[in-house]
C-alpha cells in the first residue's frame, strides 16, 4: 500500500470538516471583558448598537444608540434584534460591549453584518448572563 493511499481518507475527512463544523458568528461580544483589561474582567452586562455617517466621530458621552427593531420574551429570555447596514454606503454600524466592574467599552466595527441579536434575562436586563452576536 502506498502512502498516498493511506493519506487519501484523511484528506477527505479534512476537506469535509468545514461543512460539518458549526459556523461561528461574524461578530460577537465576548462573554467576559478582554484579558488585556487586567482585573476588570467582568461579565457582559450591556450593549449599544450604533449607526453613524461614514467619517463622523461618535460622541462617547452621548452615543447614537439604536433601539432594537424587534424584541420578544421567550422562556424568560429577552430576545432583541437589530437590522444592520441597510442605510446605504454612507453609513457605518458599530457594536459597543459593556462589562460589569468597569466603565471601559469594547468597541467593535460591524461592517457587512445583516442582523445583531442580544439575549438577556428578562427579569434582570442589567445582569449576566448576556449574549450579543451578529451575522
Amino acid at each position: 500500500m502506498r502512502l498516498r493511499d493511506l493519506l487519501a481518507p484523511l484528506a477527505a475527512c479534512a476537506a469535509a470538516a468545514p461543512s460539518v463544523a458549526a459556523p461561528g458568528h461574524v461578530l460577537e461580544c465576548p462573554a467576559r471583558a478582554p484579558a488585556e483589561w487586567g482585573d476588570a474582567r467582568g461579565a457582559l452586562v450591556g450593549v449599544d448598537v450604533l449607526s453613524t455617517r461614514r467619517g463622523e466621530a461618535i460622541d462617547d458621552a452621548a452615543p447614537p444608540s439604536l433601539v432594537p427593531d424587534s424584541q420578544v420574551i421567550r422562556a424568560g429570555t429577552l430576545h432583541q434584534s437589530w437590522r444592520m447596514n441597510q442605510d446605504g454606503p454612507d453609513w457605518q454600524y458599530h457594536v459597543w460591549c459593556r462589562y460589569s466592574g468597569t466603565t471601559r467599552v469594547l468597541k467593535l466595527a460591524a461592517p457587512g453584518v445583516r442582523q445583531c441579536e442580544r439575549l438577556l434575562p428578562a427579569a434582570h436586563p442589567d445582569r449576566p448572563p448576556q449574549q450579543m452576536f451578529c451575522d
